[in-house]
């Protein structure tokens, strides 16, 4: 029986139980003799026990998204542990995982990319709904290489059944409604899948839409953000599991960039994806083969960036392909489980429009191969290896330097260890050597960027982005529910990518000088050396028994210190954040209250003002309302900065002036049957 569980309120609570929660997923996880497994899809290409996982691994239930808050996926995730938000405006928010971003964080459905311009431009929306989405996944770390060399910094993986091929027998039905007293966020929605013998069928319709929000010093002007999308698909099953599916969904999405006190100038962006993804799945094909996958995806994508007193100021185009090929082959000698594939794909980004020089046409044209193997050596401990190689090509201009056709072959490994100290726990490890290619806007960047008020300059001489990465830590998972992971980390990059402000202001046409010279902050794209290292942790641990129900503590806490070598620190890194709190839950109401503080962050870059710390309050309480044989029905209250004080996110651009939501209240409704 499916229900909101306790650890769904914590996710939008601040809890780090976002980790932990899935295995607490269904009512029957109160009986301590009836915890449901569970596996982990995105770390390699079999399903595993995230204590198999020579990682740190996420998974963010579907109940759990669904009270999580937030119009996007970034503010979804933003209180796992190592992941924070860019956090620029309610509409665009998206993952960064241990301080890095952009394109060192890979955003995939179902494994292929969402082809959407996010890795360009922090105000650019990630039109991927988490309301869609039986779960995400959070690999942090280099720890896969199946994605692309842009996963240095991790993977997110939002998994839907938009191409039906695993879904059960009959049909089965979901609503969703929900209302908050900041911004009088509004939404609605409802899932639909169908399965008669071989064929299925799957639906999604959602809508939302917010006001400008609130905060303790006044409304944030120009914060609203409205959205709705869309998908249909069908698959075909064989009787022996082989299957074939396709799927279309669209998003819409209109939503403000926020203003500058005392600027005349007010713009926002309209958004309009379609996508269209399809997968295969064969079993046994040939001998010594156990399963090949094949799936892909193309993406026509665009966004219109509009000025209330110009009118329209850039257009933003990327239609974007990719294709992966993956052979799961039997195991053989030492070797347990393993898997060989091939991906190629082709991304042609412009930008047209008054702003159009902001960057000139690009292409980008990669293939990959790569191997996953693991080797279990006994019981107790097993090897995990993945090596890949890529061929990327990048093709741009700019108007100072003429024509560039940049061939790049980055090639990257990792190697991990687990070993099981006990049946609930396991010690793991992992090294990894990285690289990565520049992207479009590091190399040909060369005009103002109006929503994130930047006048951005690339270099298209710019070199491999390297890294080295070493991880360990512990996990632990008991049977009624417990969990506990620790882990430290350490990342040295050998030419590290990033933009930085150089403290002077430049007009339209490019002329810098002292601030006040123009509205836009100058930006170069300049490679340094750099070091990152942190540290995470968390615990959701059940410490005593009230009647039929039971309570206990959440406990989180992570940091990352991120420099330059010999040039201060990296900027936008996110501060020091802890915190826990208490719950109780039985099979009728789950309660909740936590604080985390979130420390200030003055280890700023040059040019970049420190962050001040503070501490949130939230609640939840999760009602089951009504249990039937075939339906369920949950209602949610949740609050959160109860106490109305005053937040910024270090990790944003505009932070100066921005300030996030004050005290919110959200009424969340959810039916299945």
């Amino acid at each position: 029986m499916n229900r909101l569980v306790m650890t769904s309120a914590l996710a939008s609570a601040s809890f780090l139980v976002l980790q932990s929660s899935a295995f607490a997923g269904e009512a029957s996880a109160i009986n301590p003799e009836a915890v449901p497994e569970t596996v982990v899809i995105t770390a390699s290409p079999f399903a595993q026990n995230p204590l198999d996982v020579a990682a740190s691994v996420s998974q963010i239930t579907h109940q759990e998204l669904i009270v999580s808050g937030g119009i996007g996926i970034g503010d979804a995730l933003k209180n796992v542990p190592g992941v924070t938000t860019s956090g620029f405006a309610a509409g665009a928010s998206r993952p960064v995982i241990r301080g890095l971003s952009s394109t060192r964080v890979r955003i995939t459905e179902n494994g292929v990319g969402s082809h959407d311009t996010s890795d360009l431009g922090d105000d650019h929306a990630v039109p991927v709904d988490p309301l869609a989405s039986i779960q995400v996944e959070v690999l942090r770390g280099p720890a896969t290489l199946r994605y692309g060399s842009s996963a240095i910094g991790g993977v997110v993986n939002a998994i839907n059944n938009r191409i039906p091929i695993d879904v059960s027998e009959g049909t089965a039905l979901e609503g969703i409604a929900g209302m908050s007293s900041n911004s009088i966020e509004r939404l609605g929605g409802g899932i639909a899948d169908y399965r008669n013998n071989n064929w299925a069928f799957h639906a999604d319709a959602l809508v939302r839409g917010a006001d400008d929000y609130d905060t303790p010093e006044g409304t944030q002007l120009n914060t609203f953000a409205f959205g709705r999308s869309y998908a249909l698909g069908g698959a075909y099953i064989g009787d022996g599991g082989s299957a074939a599916g396709f799927s279309f969904n669209q998003s819409l999405a209109h939503y403000g960039s926020p203003t500058q006190p005392g600027s005349d100038e007010v713009s926002h962006i309209e958004l309009d994806t379609k996508s269209y993804n399809g997968a295969m799945r064969l079993n046994s094909p040939l001998p010594g083969i156990m399963r090949i996958n094949a799936q892909g995806g193309y993406t026509d994508y665009a966004h219109d960036e509009i000025s209330d007193s110009e009118g329209p100021l850039a257009h933003f185009a990327n239609k974007e392909w990719e294709t992966r090929v993956e052979a799961l082959h039997l195991p053989f000698g030492p070797i347990t489980t393993g898997a060989i594939g091939i991906q190629f794909g082709n991304r042609d980004f412009s930008v047209t429009g008054p702003e159009a020089d902001f960057l000139h046409p690009t292409t980008t044209d990669s293939f990959a191969a790569y191997i996953f193997e693991e080797l279990t050596l006994s019981d107790e401990f097993s090897l995990q290896g993945a090596a890949r190689i890529e061929w990327t090509g990048i093709t741009g201009d700019t108007d100072a330097l003429g024509f560039f056709d940049r061939k790049f072959t980055p090639v990257s490994y990792a190697l991990g260890a687990v070993y099981k100290v006990a049946q609930d726990t396991s010690l793991f490890a992992n090294v990894a050597g990285t690289q990565r290619a520049p992207n479009p806007v590091e190399l040909f960047a060369q005009g103002p960027h109006d929503a994130s008020h930047t006048f951005e300059t690339g270099d298209p001489n710019l070199g491999m982005e390297k890294a080295f990465s070493i991880e360990g830590g512990i996990k632990h998972q008991a049977l009624d529910g417990s969990t506990a992971t620790f882990s430290i980390y350490r990342t040295k990059f050998d030419g590290f990518i990033d933009g930085f402000l150089t403290g002077e202001t430049c007009d339209e046409e490019g002329n810098c000088g002292p601030p006040g010279t123009g509205e836009f902050d100058q930006l170069f794209y300049l490679q340094h050396d750099a070091e990152f290292w942190g540290i995470e942790a968390q615990a959701h641990w059940h410490l005593f028994d009230i009647g039929s129900g039971r309570g206990g503590i959440d406990l989180q806490a992570d940091y990352v210190r991120a420099t330059l070598d010999d040039l201060g620190n990296v900027p936008r890194i996110p501060p020091l954040r802890f915190g826990g709190g208490l719950f109780f839950e039985n099979e009728e109401v789950e309660l909740s209250v936590s604080v985390l503080r979130v420390s200030e962050q003055d280890k700023v870059a040059v040019h970049e003002t420190p962050t001040d710390g503070y501490t949130t309050l939230s609640a939840s309480a999760v009602f089951h309302i009504y249990r039937g044989e075939r339906s369920d029905v949950d209602l949610a209250l949740i609050g959160s900065n109860l106490t109305d004080s005053v937040q910024r996110n270090n990790v944003s651009f505009n932070k100066d002036f921005v300030l996030q939501p004050g005290r919110t209240f959200r009424l969340m409704l959810h039916f299945l049957h």
